[in-house]
């Protein structure tokens, strides 16, 4: 070819070149984002392992109570409305203070305003030291319980010595009418025995609401002086399991048993309120 010829080549050469330059850059740059986007997308998910990418989708939060849609955008737990029950609704009731002021209403009338209830063999076993240790000493008198009683009871002024024990008196055991001198032959009895008071309600006491029971010096109902063959014969027994020998006591045995079960809100069995019923019915 000699210079200065047309050439048909050279004329399009170049503007091909360029064209397939342009096309190359092109491609490139669309490489490179593509690249940029899976880059970012792998660290996502090697950073959150089976977690959306989405913000949003990452704070859901699910309660024990309630559940959540996995759309949920709240960051914080929802409040469960599940109630815990507590230890004292299922084994300590609430008790009120006891005793109370018995309304004005004979026995007759008290006996229907006991709670009846059956014996709970699920309640915690009896303890006598439940009660208290003993009887209470008072410091005021520098007698106890016991003595304080048999003062009390005596049918002649009682006469104690320095230590408060009763050396001269005269008693009657009102479950058997037996007539003593002799503060030997006599127990005091806790009207309505520890063992039967808890049964009824006592074990829901406090311990000071029980010690009190056990020294109750405020009614002449609660403790009793009789004959120790007559207790150990009563023992801890209900008025339909027991009944004092001494027939003539009946009604006011009866009328006294409702007093100290109302007056300690005490409940009585079916059985137990059945006799009362029966036997002051007669009165």
């Amino acid at each position: 070819m000699l210079y200065g010829e047309r050439n048909e080549v050279d004329d399009g050469y170049w503007p091909m070149i360029f064209n397939k330059l342009a096309i190359l850059a092109i491609g490139l740059v669309a490489l490179s984002t593509s690249c940029t986007v899976v880059i970012d997308e792998s660290a996502d998910q090697s950073t959150q392992p089976n977690q959306p990418t989405s913000s949003v989708d990452t704070t859901v939060v699910t309660s024990p109570s309630t559940s959540a849609s996995p759309s949920s955008s709240s960051t914080s737990p929802t409040p469960s409305t599940t109630s815990t029950p507590s230890a004292t609704t299922s084994q300590q009731l609430p008790v009120g203070d006891v005793p109370i002021q018995l309304p004005d209403l004979g026995a007759a009338g008290l006996v229907d305003r006991l709670q009846v209830a059956p014996e709970d063999s699920s309640i915690p076993k009896y303890e006598r030291d439940r009660f208290g240790n003993g009887w209470d000493y008072n410091y005021q008198s520098g007698c106890n319980t016991r003595e304080l009683v048999l003062i009390e009871e005596s049918l002649i002024p009682a006469e104690v010595d320095d230590r408060c024990r009763p050396t001269l008196g005269r008693w009657r055991s009102a479950y058997d009418a037996v007539v003593t001198t002799d503060i030997a032959d006599l127990q005091i009895d806790h009207f309505v025995a520890l063992a039967n008071a808890w049964r009824s309600g006592a074990w829901r006491w406090s311990d000071e609401q029980r010690r009190a029971y056990a020294n109750d010096l405020t009614s002449p109902d609660t403790l009793i002086a009789v004959s120790g063959r007559s207790n150990q014969s009563k023992q801890d027994s209900s008025p339909d399991e027991w009944m004092p020998s001494d027939r003539q006591s009946w009604c006011s045995y009866a009328q006294t048993w409702v007093r100290v079960k109302a007056r300690w809100q005490l409940s009585v069995t079916p059985a137990e309120k059945s006799a009362l019923v029966s036997l002051l019915s007669n009165c």
